[in-house]
């Protein structure tokens, strides 16, 4: 990407403006008298709350009315929403647990670096953490625009302000600054579960990543709000398409550790176990996932790539509200019956669109069936679709029977991890077997490599039948169809190796398949039984290793792009 000197000179300003409030906050607050201090932040916080709501809507003013991008207004949001943060992280780490949010998730034991991660460790801190990224990655997107005919861009900036706008509204009304009548000397402390280094790693790119989701979610519906419009500077369009894959590589950072937190976590001891918050996280993903299988198809239906775009941001919503909603065992967030309304909303929402992208994608199944590159990639997104789809089909019972429970004498029903597990291995395996068939259907042929699948799936079902009788160890079958596409995508690499026309060349090449590949290794990871915990760790740790490798390169690639 092509950057101009102002666009490098207001980075500079951005971040400058940063480090200036995280080394000068303190020292101011430290010059007040403790007892003025701790009224003086509790005054500030929720002062800083209003204030910030008030430059939204004077910014609204600005970009309906006038059409204008009131930058000024966008640097000063960004610097009271660190500020904000701020006030939060030095309460936290002076122990005033005068402020109840403070109290609640802090002690004096507590390590300096715990004290911090402990912000996120509630409702209201998760909800400034990401209002802040969102502020950040809202500031970055509307650099050296000053193009008011530049409608898709304005309107997308006034969709962000709006979203920005009642995330403080929420803010506001959970008071994160509201102080108690006594003066404890020590708070009730974090989790023993969250005290880990994972902690600070796993929310920290999970909300930098639905940050970075509001930007393509807003430029989308920009677009469909202005018919055969797109983002007319350069600069915006290249932070555009940059959002979709950084939003991907840091999407997948967060679920990875998490799942690797998982594994480590006391009394967990898996990478999955299709918890609810841990299925729902996968939901965007498999959403960004499929929007990559979209590029040989999106000049035939424009609205259907716009309708998958938007769907990850509202997935993210959605993944939101499960893990506030407090339906989850494993995860101790509580919600109330507003909660549970919007959760249903937004899940049917999903269900809806997914249906309809589904069936618009079998339509073209049966148009397209004879061009076997096409119909694979087809394929393969119709198998992402269908894996959000059952994801969400099965968060979505639980919260609508409590919903009609409420009006009808009906019984809440809970879905098990067996219809998650089922459900999901099955899709997965077809996803698979078409990402096999895409890779091989021009040098081996489809009849032999079918042929190739049901002979290496016999013999691994033999085996698994001899390992449960013999050993009382289950080696799942599938287990054969993932080491196959293992090998193909190694396959496919080594016969793709043209490292003359450069490294660019080579991984524009082979990315997709290093994916694959990465995927694959997880999927065997996750499969192996646990009395193989050696072999589960290798194969999940490489598999991530290689879904990164993957997905870095054309970040780069997509970035550094020159017009």
């Amino acid at each position: 990407m092509s950057i101009n000197i102002s666009i490098k000179k207001l980075v500079i300003i951005n971040f400058s403006l940063i480090l200036i409030f995280i080394l000068i906050i303190p020292l101011v607050l430290d010059l007040i008298e403790l007892s003025y201090r701790i009224v003086f932040i509790s005054f500030l916080g929720n002062f800083l709350i209003i204030f910030l709501i008030i430059i939204m809507i004077l910014d609204l003013i600005l970009l309906i009315v006038k059409k204008q991008n009131a930058y000024f207004l966008s640097i000063l949001s960004m610097s009271l929403s660190v500020i904000l943060f701020l006030i939060m992280v030095y309460s936290f780490l002076n122990n005033i647990y005068k402020i109840i949010y403070v109290w609640s998730f802090s002690n004096n034991s507590l390590p300096i670096i715990y004290k911090i991660v402990a912000i996120w460790a509630g409702e209201e801190g998760s909800i400034m953490t990401w209002m802040l990224f969102n502020a950040i990655m809202i500031n970055l997107f509307r650099m050296g625009n000053n193009n008011n005919k530049d409608i898709v861009f304005i309107r997308s900036v006034i969709i962000s302000s709006i979203v920005s706008s009642l995330f403080l509204i929420i803010l506001f009304y959970l008071n994160p600054f509201e102080l108690q009548s006594s003066s404890p000397s020590d708070g009730l402390g974090l989790n023993p579960l969250l005290i880990s280094p994972f902690m600070i790693w796993h929310p920290f790119f999970t909300f930098i990543a639905y940050a970075i989701f509001l930007i393509p979610f807003t430029v989308v519906i920009a677009e469909i709000l202005t018919k055969d419009t797109t983002l007319l500077e350069s600069f915006q369009q290249n932070f555009y398409k940059f959002t979709l894959k950084f939003g991907w590589l840091i999407l997948t950072l967060g679920i990875g550790l998490g799942a690797y937190w998982a594994k480590i976590a006391l009394n967990w001891g898996r990478y999955w176990g299709w918890d609810q918050v841990e299925t729902v996280s996968l939901i965007p993903w498999f959403f960004i996932t499929a929007y990559f299988h979209t590029m040989t198809f999106q000049k035939k239906n424009q609205n259907l790539v716009k309708v998958n775009l938007g769907l990850i941001f509202i997935a993210i919503i959605f993944s939101t509200l499960v893990t506030r909603a407090g339906i989850s065992p494993l995860h101790s967030y509580i919600g109330g019956t507003e909660l549970i309304i919007w959760l249903t909303i937004t899940g049917l929402i999903l269900i809806i669109f997914s249906l309809y992208v589904i069936y618009i994608i079998l339509d073209y199944i049966l148009q397209d069936y004879r061009k076997l590159k096409l119909l694979f990639n087809y394929l393969s997104y119709i198998f992402l679709f269908s894996l959000s789809f059952v994801c969400i089909f099965g968060l979505f019972v639980t919260p609508l029977t409590v919903l009609l429970s409420e009006f009808f004498p009906i019984n809440i029903i809970y879905i098990g991890t067996d219809y998650f597990i089922i459900t999901t291995l099955t899709l997965a395996i077809c996803l698979s077997l078409s990402l096999i068939f895409c890779i091989t259907y021009e040098k081996i042929g489809i009849k032999l490599m079918i042929c190739l699948i049901i002979i290496v799936f016999t013999i691994q079902s033999i085996f698994s039948v001899i390992g449960l009788v013999l050993l009382d160890i289950w080696i799942n079958p599938s287990i054969g169809i993932f080491f196959i596409a293992v090998i193909v995508s190694f396959w496919s690499i080594i016969t793709n190796l043209k490292f003359k026309k450069g490294i660019k060349h080579f991984f524009k090449l082979n990315s997709k398949t290093i994916i694959h590949a990465g995927i694959s290794f997880i999927m065997i990871g996750f499969l192996i039984s646990k009395n193989f915990w050696i072999f589960q760790d290798i194969f999940y740790i490489t598999g991530f290793i290689f879904l990164l490798s993957g997905i870095i390169p054309s970040i780069l690639t997509t970035f550094f792009n020159k017009n």
